[in-house]
């Protein structure tokens, strides 16, 4: 199990909460401490030195990671320097056998958070914020210090004499976290936990809305072998449109091979899209490529959006292809799209489907190779 500690507050007081936790409960337990040097300030190598130290008094082994990137990116910082960061942890973890990662997010962080949220949507997934247990390419994230404020951590902290260190970056209105945190302590002191109770709703709204859909798609989605599906219209116009756009949303994923999550508002425009005449009648959003008819719509995947690479079946016999395909042939056997290859055509499946099914050219030796759609109604 892996710490993410940069030696603020909040990762300080998770490092010593964890670190005292584990040896009274669990004295076998490796935790190991992961601070990224992201190379934006000067200060910053000297500041993981410091939580490399008190990391040792605790007993725990620390390692430093590096985010090379350069130059660094000029707009959208934080989010990049964010994704940098989970990315080389998750990578670290991966190698080292680290089956999760901790990380020090407060209701002060969630506070914020749904704040941001707040002046740009209205979904329930979204405005539930920081998932107490949640996950980055895989790898689970646990975020034990949700329901805690951040000054309760300081508190404690100088009790313990412990220092920390403060990140003048935290202080910078370029950011919004920065601006939303000063919205918020101009609000008074009980905003923050009403905006964390709010994303406890939404999420318990967002699990039910989730449960809702997946009944709904298993009773009246209708797939193919191919790689399609149909939906009736009739029976879509009819549902809520927060229904509506979460059922669209696992359809999308699902048939879009799961590349990239569709937004709201494009959520909402491709629900009007399919429950009315408006517009043209095929349209695409996030990898998938759907079209409508009288009494019903389908969706499959966006075949130029298919990585246009040959993929070999390896020793096991298996490969799964774009994310929607298990493709089981004999090792070596190589896999590309269909796209424009000739094809007899299947009643009820578009070209636009088949052209984003694989192709296996298998070696002469080999059984006959077989493809088989990871359905919804099967895979949830």
């Amino acid at each position: 199990m892996a710490l993410a500690v940069s030696g603020g507050s909040d990762s300080t007081a998770l490092m010593r909460l964890a670190a005292d936790w584990a040896r009274i409960n669990h004295p076998g337990l490796k935790l190991s401490v992961l601070t990224v040097d992201h190379a934006l300030r000067p200060e910053a190598a000297a500041e993981a030195a410091c939580v490399g130290q008190w990391a040792a008094g605790l007993g725990l082994p620390h390692h430093v990671l590096h985010w090379t990137k350069q130059p660094k990116p000029a707009t959208g910082l934080q989010a990049k320097a964010r994704g940098a960061r989970y990315g080389l942890m998750s990578d670290w973890c991966r190698g080292h056998g680290a089956t999760a990662l901790l990380t020090a997010h407060t209701l002060d962080d969630q506070a914020e958070t749904v704040l941001m949220r707040l002046a740009r949507t209205m979904s329930p997934e979204s405005l539930a914020g920081i998932r107490l247990n949640g996950g980055w390419d895989g790898l689970p994230l646990l975020r034990p210090l949700l329901r805690a404020k951040r000054q309760a951590l300081r508190g404690w902290l100088a009790q313990l004499g412990q220092p920390w260190i403060d990140d003048p970056s935290n202080e910078d209105t370029r950011f919004e976290r920065v601006r939303a945190r000063r919205r918020l302590a101009a609000l008074g002191p009980e905003t923050a936990a009403r905006l964390a109770a709010l994303a406890d709703r939404a999420a318990a709204a967002a699990a039910l809305l989730e449960r809702t859909a997946r009944r709904w798609i298993a009773f009246f989605l209708h797939e193919h072998e191919a790689g399609i599906c149909h939906l009736a219209r009739d029976r879509f116009q009819r549902l809520p449109e927060a229904l509506q756009e979460r059922i669209l949303s696992i359809v999308i994923e699902r048939y879009g091979g799961g590349q990239e999550a569709p937004d709201g508002d494009e959520l909402q425009r491709i629900a009007r899209w399919a429950a009315t005449e408006e517009g043209p009648v095929r349209c695409t959003l996030a990898g998938a490529l759907l079209g409508r008819r009288k009494s019903s719509f389908w969706v499959t995947r966006e075949a130029a959006r298919i990585e246009a690479v040959t993929r070999i079946v390896p020793h096991t016999g298996k490969l799964l292809w774009d994310n929607r395909f298990l493709v089981e042939a004999a090792p070596g056997a190589q896999v590309t799209p269909t796209a424009s290859r000739k094809l007899p055509p299947i009643p009820g499946v578009p070209v636009y489907a088949q052209r984003a099914c694989p192709w296996v050219e298998q070696p002469p030796e080999g059984p006959p190779p077989r493809s088989c759609f990871l359905r919804l109604n099967t895979q949830g």
